[in-house]
Order: structure tokens, then sequence, then C-alpha cells
């Protein structure tokens, strides 16, 4: 898992990302995570188009945290609620939240907890770089209604995070 510190917002917030891929225990993983004695956040990998969107919609869910202005229970549903283009907190896990019988998986955790979080996921680790290359660009145009001269001026990744910036102000 690699290691970003949120700066300059929140200074001193340190969170983990990595990408999973062929993971046998998914549904295990989520019934900790929903029974509390994991704390992270888990992402379907494929609507991902760069690391970039995923530490966007860190970096605001954790600003939320910090004003204690989160929509969700915790800062990591928070994060899946940032990732949606819609405000419907059941809808976001629908679209962005990983299912049981998902394989390919991102996760998002605070630093200090990250080692622990890697020996219970069993799953091939693979660099982040590697995220566009998986990614279901096709779904991800149509759940954003993105048009191709929207994308002849602006990157696929710059065009979502845009939406999910926006969101809060319509």
């Amino acid at each position: 898992m690699d290691s970003f510190e949120l700066n300059p917002v929140l200074q001193g917030v340190e969170i983990s990302v990595g990408y999973f891929r062929n993971v046998q225990n998914v549904k295990e993983i989520k019934q900790r995570i929903v029974d509390g004695s994991l704390c992270m956040s888990m992402i379907k990998a494929c609507m991902i188009a760069d690391l970039f969107q995923v530490l966007t919609a860190c970096s605001k869910a954790f600003h939320h945290e910090a004003e204690k202005t989160l929509k969700t229970r915790n800062v990591f549903s928070e994060i899946l609620l940032i990732l949606s283009p819609s405000n419907k907190i059941s809808e976001c896990f629908k679209l962005f939240g990983v299912q049981d019988t998902d394989t390919d998986i991102i996760v998002v955790a605070r630093k200090e907890e990250s080692e622990s979080l890697c020996a219970v996921i069993k799953g091939d680790t693979v660099n982040l770089s590697k995220l566009p290359e998986y990614c279901h660009v096709d779904a991800l145009k149509k759940l954003f209604k993105l048009s191709e001269s929207e994308l002849s001026v602006c990157s696929l990744v710059n065009c979502i995070v845009s939406q999910m910036i926006a969101k809060e102000l319509k």
C-alpha cells in the first residue's frame, strides 16, 4: 500500500491506498467492516479511472470529518459517497462499493492501520499506476453522462473529478 499525506488542507492526516486483484475473501472483509473490526473503505476498482480520483475523494471526506459535516456514518463510507455522481447513500454503495463477487478492489485506510489490513486481504497487490488499465471507461462515461465533446477538451479523470467537486454546489 502507498501512503499519502492529505496536505495542505489536512495537516497530519495520512492515508494508505492499496490496489488488490484476485481477492478471495471480499465477503469476509466486508463483514469485518460492518462489525467494526476493520476501519477502511473498499472501492470497486473498475470504477476508478486514476488514483487522483481516489485522493480527491479522500481529501474531501477527511475534510468533512474534521469539520463534522459527514453525511454518512464514517469517513470511509463518505469516500464512496463523494466518488458517486449521486447524493443518495444507498446508490453510492451499489456503484462504488464492493460486492461479494468482486475480486478487484481499492482499499483506503488511515496509515497507522494499513499494515494490519494487508495481512487480512487474500489477493495480489498491484501497483496503483495500473488502475487506468482495468478501468471500465464506458461505464464511467455513462454514469457521469460524459459526452465525446467534453472528453475532447478534458481527460476522463478530470471530467469525473470536476463533477465530484461540483456535486456539493448543486
